[in-house]
């Protein structure tokens, strides 16, 4: 599961998120959704070149269960 670096929120499966790097920090990215990337900027973290991902669902299959 991957979680928002900004509102804490378990992203959804199928989610989009970008990485970010937090200002004068050298190591460790931050993981973003789409929603908190305003406030990404206004606290002054750099969006990586990385291309933009998605959540898989891979990790979930134990655990959700077919309703229909």
């Amino acid at each position: 599961m991957t979680m928002c670096a900004v509102c804490r929120r378990n992203l959804l499966a199928g989610e989009s998120f970008r990485t970010w790097q937090v200002r004068h920090q050298q190591t460790g990215r931050r993981i973003v959704c789409l929603l908190c990337e305003t406030d990404a900027v206004r606290e002054g973290w750099q969006r990586s070149a990385d291309p933009l991902r998605h959540e898989n669902a891979t990790g979930l299959r134990g655990s959700v269960h077919r309703v229909a």
